[in-house]
């Protein structure tokens, strides 16, 4: 297979394998033993079935692809990419949400070419739907077109954010309080910046993800048009996977958010952010 044909089959592939996980993923919603990582963070039964589950389903119809999960990967150190075609899979984000019932969950998978999403596909829980998409190609929850969002007044603005595991992100917070925006955390990286591509937020901001958190809606922003900036680095191309890798420190939403908040920042002395090295 070559160029768009290669990734049209792979484009079926990826949406079938996240349908056939869909009743599992309900059946085991609020209804699963967890365990806990080192990192203290939780994982179940539901983490390790579906990304299983899913890598078996693709490399059977793909064996020259590549496909990594935080859950199943090796974590003694990282992996070269040497594959054309990479999957990312997060089996269940949100597996606090999951975990004790909360609908704000999702599972997601991101098709890269050469280091580059290309394509997402994202099973979000709270609608029960399939968000899809990517560059040149569209974006669609269900069979509705994804669009961003086209609100500019201050308080209409709704804004996501992940945490405050850092300085860095905390004094951005700081800033754009009493601002007027709405701000949420639905504890789930994989649905604030999805939520961005399709409109329902406006922008979000985040220290605390990684690259399956955020590689299949990275091609729902790069579809709809919706701006994704790195504070730090890209981290695309990528050329190895490691479960450790530094969290991606990003902000992303429309035009007009991203200026908002770029001319708040600056004022408040906190834009241009220092790069991790530096902190």
């Amino acid at each position: 297979m070559e160029g768009e044909a290669a990734i049209q089959k792979r484009i079926e592939a990826g949406k079938a394998a996240v349908e056939a996980q869909i009743p599992f993923f309900q059946r085991l919603f609020g209804n699963v033993d967890s365990q806990w990582k080192a990192d203290r963070s939780r994982v179940t039964e539901a983490d390790l079935t579906i990304s299983r589950e899913t890598e078996a389903r693709i490399l059977a119809a793909f064996p020259e692809d590549q496909f990594f999960s935080e859950e199943t990967q090796d974590q003694t150190g990282p992996e070269s990419i040497t594959s054309e075609f990479v999957w990312i899979i997060d089996p269940v984000d949100g597996t606090n949400n999951f975990a004790l019932g909360m609908s704000m969950c999702a599972i997601s998978l991101g098709l890269l070419r050469n280091g580059v999403p290309v394509y997402g596909f994202i099973y979000d829980a709270s609608r029960q739907l399939i968000m899809r998409g990517g560059r040149g190609r569209g974006a669609f929850e269900g069979e509705a077109a994804m669009s961003p969002s086209i609100r500019t007044q201050s308080n209409e603005l709704f804004v996501a954010f992940d945490g405050f595991s850092s300085d860095r992100l905390f004094n951005l917070l700081v800033a754009l309080k009493g601002q007027g925006f709405k701000m949420r955390n639905v504890g789930s990286g994989t649905l604030h910046l999805a939520y961005t591509a399709n409109g329902l937020m406006d922008g979000s901001f985040s220290n605390r993800v990684s690259v399956w958190d955020i590689a299949a809606a990275y091609a729902f922003c790069e579809a709809v048009g919706t701006e994704f900036h790195f504070f730090d680095e890209s981290i695309f191309p990528m050329t190895e996977f490691w479960v450790k890798a530094p969290k991606v420190y990003y902000y992303a939403g429309t035009s007009h958010f991203c200026r908002t908040v770029e001319s708040i920042w600056k004022a408040a002395g906190v834009f241009p952010v220092p790069s991790i090295a530096q902190t």
